[in-house]
């Protein structure tokens, strides 16, 4: 990964009508999503979306909150957002006057701060893959999605600090005991794994776009910073693929550290 160079990281929170056909659409079909949050920042460099969203380091998720019958969207960015372009699109804003419809502030300051040896309680949706490298396998070289909860444990872990290729994510999940079938105590991550199902739309290009596929999987739990200047470059950029359809945007929050285990 490479050094953070921005002073500023914004954080934006979003109330989106989940009674509009456009934000339920959004919602199945995440690019779109993708394509209206992008116009709250100014024209890329290079105008295409992807290589805007990596300018700007857009990272966004969409949280259904059916209690309150909206949707929350989190994004975060390296250049502050200008979310009143939102007004204007019919229906899509939710209305509550007692929250506004959206906010942001600069979460930098904040994660300055986080030092090594810091425990995080963290929110992730991921795309967990892993790349065929096997000889003679006519897959060789294509990304294909890990289904199975304990292959997904073990790609966050090793998003985390991958000793084989020397690659570190500057943090380590949080431990704790356990009791197996058998009544032995054992260390486990402490991370709930919630596999989402698979997200289907069409990404447009130049050519008109194809079809994707990619398996949405949340993760919650609880993990330690081992290297504070490395996971806030991992903040900063994201873990994972799929980024422009709503994953790799890790949210993280202080916890009392009082009978915790850590992963080693």
């Amino acid at each position: 990964m490479t050094a953070v160079p921005m002073v500023s990281l914004y954080l934006s929170r979003l109330l989106l009508n989940q009674h509009s056909r456009q934000v339920m659409g959004e919602v199945e079909h995440p690019y779109e999503m993708h394509r209206t949050l992008m116009r709250a920042f100014p024209k890329a460099t290079d105008d295409t979306q992807a290589r805007a969203r990596n300018e700007f380091g857009v990272l966004f998720r969409p949280e259904v909150d059916d209690l309150r019958g909206t949707i929350r969207v989190y994004v975060q960015s390296h250049v502050e957002p200008d979310w009143s372009i939102l007004d204007g699109l019919n229906d899509y804003l939710y209305a509550d006057t007692q929250m506004p419809a959206w906010e942001h502030k600069d979460i930098m300051p904040a994660c300055r701060k986080i030092q090594n040896g810091q425990i995080l309680a963290f929110r992730l949706r991921a795309n967990p893959t892993k790349r065929i490298a096997k000889h003679g396998d006519t897959m060789k070289g294509k990304r294909v999605e890990l289904r199975r909860e304990d292959e997904q444990i073990e790609w966050l872990i090793r998003k985390g600090w991958d000793v084989g290729k020397d690659v570190s994510g500057g943090f380590c999940l949080v431990k704790s005991q356990a009791g197996d079938s058998e009544g032995e105590l054992r260390l486990v991550p402490n991370v709930r794994v919630s596999c989402e199902g698979k997200r289907t739309g069409r990404k447009r290009d130049a050519a008109g776009g194809h079809a994707t596929t990619h398996l949405a999987v949340l993760f919650d739990g609880l993990l330690q910073v081992t290297n504070a200047e490395t996971f806030l470059d991992t903040l900063v950029q994201g873990i994972g693929p799929g980024k422009a359809f709503g994953f790799g945007l890790l949210s993280v929050a202080p916890v009392p550290t009082r009978g915790l285990e850590v992963a080693t």
